[in-house]
């Protein structure tokens, strides 16, 4: 890894698929009293069940022409169990029906349904990610989030101002997009999906990402979603491992080794 990331030394590495879509599937967070309700009245149900509850975010701008993603990751706290994920994606509304060819997916229905927010023009506004990120913030408590350090320049600087009208600016952290710095989250994603402790909102546009995602791997075992040999667009499944790595890096990891001797019942 070092002579990969460091020395730019070619070490051999192999492409791989990830999650199975049936995973995701069997991973949608839906409560009893649920049953019953539509898409959107569900998504409002997970939302308010979450509200006010400690997150990590992960924001992937990518290109202001392509899809841009936000995700929220909530560890396990009071009235919490297991952790849960809400997504938020934006595309470009010029030449929607090109778009929608040439990707082989529905946007038009994905903006009725919420999934995805559509932005007039043929660029993602970041102004309207800025907003959504602030009022997630204030709905939800929004300890860190996470960006690409490529793209960062565009909003951690907005991002971390305080509003005009009130509030703090928030904690914005880069996260590289590189096999040392994706790795670890990756595969605590997938462990933690495949032990159904993740649980979702629905959202097929995330579901379509999983489906695309193809990772590189190394002779280390070290792996990172590829998005140029993945089988389409992977978006928002690159935020949530964003949001996952941000966590990783801003949680309490155990009680602090000071603290440990002085307390009562400590001994060898």
């Amino acid at each position: 890894l070092f002579r990969w990331l460091r020395l730019n030394q070619w070490i051999a590495t192999a492409t791989v698929g990830w999650v199975p879509v049936t995973i995701y599937d069997k991973t949608q967070w839906n409560r009893p009293e649920w049953q019953g309700l539509n898409v959107m009245e569900r998504r409002l149900a997970v939302r308010q069940a979450l509200r006010g509850k400690r997150c990590y975010g992960g924001l992937d701008l990518s290109k202001s022409t392509d899809l841009t993603a936000f995700v929220l990751v909530f560890p396990p706290q009071e009235g919490l169990e297991t952790w849960a994920a809400l997504f938020w994606g934006w595309v470009p509304l010029e030449d929607l029906r090109e778009r929608e060819k040439r990707d082989g997916v529905p946007y038009s229905d994905w903006f009725r349904a919420r999934f995805l927010d559509g932005c007039p023009g043929d660029i993602v506004d970041y102004t309207r990610v800025e907003d959504t990120v602030r009022q997630a913030a204030e709905a939800f408590d929004l300890v860190t989030l996470g960006l690409d350090p490529a793209m960062s320049w565009t909003l951690s600087q907005r991002l971390m101002a305080a509003p005009e009208d009130d509030g703090a600016g928030l904690e914005v952290i880069e996260i590289p997009q590189t096999m040392l710095g994706m790795s670890p989250a990756t595969k605590k994603l997938e462990l933690l999906l495949r032990k159904h402790e993740m649980l979702h909102e629905h959202n097929t546009a995330a579901r379509w990402c999983l489906g695309n995602v193809r990772c590189l791997t190394d002779t280390n075992e070290n792996m990172k979603i590829t998005k140029k040999q993945s089988m389409g667009r992977v978006d928002l499944i690159v935020a949530w491992v964003i949001a996952m790595a941000t966590a990783m890096l801003k949680m309490p990891q155990g009680p602090d080794i000071n603290e440990a001797v002085l307390a009562e019942d400590w001994s060898l």
